[in-house]
């Protein structure tokens, strides 16, 4: 071991290294669990006042160690990791005040991770309990799951296994994942196969990728929307979920219309049912008839327009590979309205 020098050891080799980044945490955990039996040191610091105890405790490790005190920098604030070792390595420094080792993480994105640091370890403050007590693993291996505050974040558990990681479970590396660019999108299509597996109708409210989407729910209703919007979100779900809505079945349109255009309507069925029966060419029809012959000119100029590729691949998948999409969607309805003889000729001419 060359000690004081872990810039030369990682260039020489990077396993040996994180071998001696992993021996000094060890040994600070250790070292603050003895303060900790010793005193009540911890036991009131907040977030700033923990990682700068931290900071000193991983500085006081540092001797007959490949790292120099000099070598480990608060950097907290803006950045993640809050603590930098020998420019490789990195301590996120989390706590609770509750008697349990379960926290909020931080974002998934990661958008700003300190350059260079490769390897991170979480060191994990539980303050509630008599006495305080700490725990310090791979930063990766005390991520249980994700929640969404304002951003997707991870959910921190000192305790889970390593097959129960959230990365052993969406089946991606930690640094695969933080790696790649379509991050949201991939713990999103995690939560949505997860639902299908349970049989469950849901969909994670964050929509990731390019979209965007309004940052307030709104009601719908006149007094709300004009009816030219009305008739274009109507369109929208009409053009996703076509057998759906012409089954009569709401709960999918109902939640994306909701996730994507942040809207909610206590009167779903209404937007396609209402009235009960229409007419025609002659015949008596559902009233979800009168809804298609009216938006199939709007549902054909969203198709034309490409404006909901992303939505269509994931809602509509047949109809956004289809050649002819307005004709797929048209034979999509005519399937499920098959009683009404004349209603496809109809829709095809329009």
């Amino acid at each position: 071991m060359e000690t004081g020098n872990i810039i030369a050891v990682y260039n020489d080799d990077k396993r040996i290294a994180l071998n001696e980044f992993d021996a000094l945490m060890r040994k600070t955990n250790d070292y603050m669990n003895k303060i900790a039996t010793l005193s009540d040191r911890f036991r009131g610091c907040d977030a700033k006042q923990l990682e700068k105890e931290t900071l000193a405790a991983i500085r006081e490790q540092c001797t007959n160690t490949s790292f120099n005190p000099s070598d480990i920098e608060l950097v907290s604030g803006q950045r993640f990791p809050d603590i930098v070792a020998g420019q490789h390595f990195g301590v996120e420094v989390k706590s609770t005040k509750e008697n349990k080792w379960v926290s909020t993480g931080s974002s998934i994105v990661e958008s700003t991770r300190v350059d260079d640091v490769g390897s991170i370890y979480m060191l994990f403050g539980k303050l509630g309990g008599i006495p305080a007590e700490f725990r310090c693993k791979p930063y990766q291996n005390c991520l249980y799951d994700i929640a969404v505050t304002h951003s997707p974040r991870y959910l921190i558990d000192m305790n889970v296994s390593p097959e129960n990681t959230i990365f052993s479970k969406m089946g991606v590396d930690y640094d695969e994942f933080r790696l790649s660019e379509n991050q949201i999108d991939t713990v999103r299509n995690y939560y949505k196969n997860k639902m299908k597996e349970r049989e469950q109708k849901a969909m994670p409210w964050w929509m990731g990728g390019d979209i965007v989407t309004s940052p307030t729910l709104r009601l719908w209703g006149d007094r709300y929307f004009t009816t030219e919007e009305q008739n274009r979100y109507k369109a929208e779900m009409l053009l996703l979920f076509p057998e759906e809505i012409c089954g009569s079945q709401y709960d999918n349109a109902a939640l994306w219309l909701c996730v994507r255009h942040s809207v909610i309507n206590t009167h779903f069925r209404d937007l396609f049912s209402a009235g009960g029966q229409v007419g025609f060419e002659g015949q008596a029809c559902k009233a979800v008839v009168g809804c298609v012959k009216d938006l199939a000119p709007l549902v054909k100029k969203l198709l034309v327009g490409g404006e909901l590729e992303i939505d269509m691949m994931e809602y509509n998948p047949s109809l956004y590979h289809a050649k002819d999409r307005y004709v797929h969607w048209v034979n999509q309805v005519a399937n499920q309205l098959m009683e009404v003889k004349s209603l496809k000729k109809y829709l095809l001419n329009i």
